[in-house]
């Protein structure tokens, strides 16, 4: 009977463990890898998809990122919408949360002011909206604001949708500082006492309206 090489045999099992034990630990390396470039093209994916609605001059709601392509997870949308902010190639996306979701915005397309509007829009927060829009208006430039404004993008308003909101607004105690006035050829304006004295939201619908095409 041949002799078994009892050692051999054990120097050959090891040798086939190591091997084993390799093998397992280079797929593992591998999933890691592939699991990290999965992520980071993913992320990519979002910050190209927000630039792209920008472009068009549309907000990305968090919502968007369950969709293919992208297709995170629930519980994967805030951490990656965090990744997406800290990385220093996206730096001109922003992010707004509203009530009900969160919003991003490539500031290369649209303005941080106009991305609120835009959200208040979204959410149907109109009374907000057009308090804040007049407020903003009266602060920055200083000016009353033109109602014909919320006829346009992003606003929409119909006159009767206006009408109502505006009526809705002036019961409000918290939208108290909002006053309106009116040119002498009836075109309503809307300003915020706490940034404008009337007078010189008074004189100004006036020569908005009147006194600039008279003297141009």
């Amino acid at each position: 009977m041949k002799e078994i090489d009892i050692k051999g045999l054990e120097n050959d099992i090891d040798k086939e463990i190591n091997k084993q034990d390799i093998l397992l630990e280079q797929n593992m390396v591998d999933e890691n890898n592939n699991s990290i470039y999965e992520q980071e093209d993913k992320i990519s994916l979002m910050g190209d998809l927000v630039r792209l609605k920008s472009s068009e001059g549309k907000l990305t709601n968090g919502e968007d990122f369950f969709e293919d392509p992208i297709a995170l997870e629930v519980e994967d949308i805030l951490p990656s919408i965090e990744e997406l902010k800290v990385r220093e190639e996206y730096g001109d996306i922003y992010t707004i949360k509203g009530a009900s979701s969160i919003y991003l915005f490539s500031d290369k397309y649209i303005t941080y002011n106009y991305a609120q509007m835009m959200v208040r829009v979204e959410e149907k927060d109109l009374i907000s909206l057009i308090a804040e829009t007049v407020r903003h208006e009266s602060k920055t430039y200083p000016r009353p604001t033109d109602v014909r404004l919320f006829s346009y993008n992003p606003f929409n308003f119909t006159k009767e949708q206006f009408s109502d909101v505006l009526t809705q607004l002036k019961t409000k105690k918290e939208y108290e500082d909002i006053k309106e006035t009116r040119a002498s050829n009836a075109a309503l304006y809307l300003y915020s006492d706490k940034f404008m004295v009337k007078a010189h939201a008074v004189s100004l619908a006036e020569w908005i309206e009147v006194e600039h095409d008279q003297n141009p």
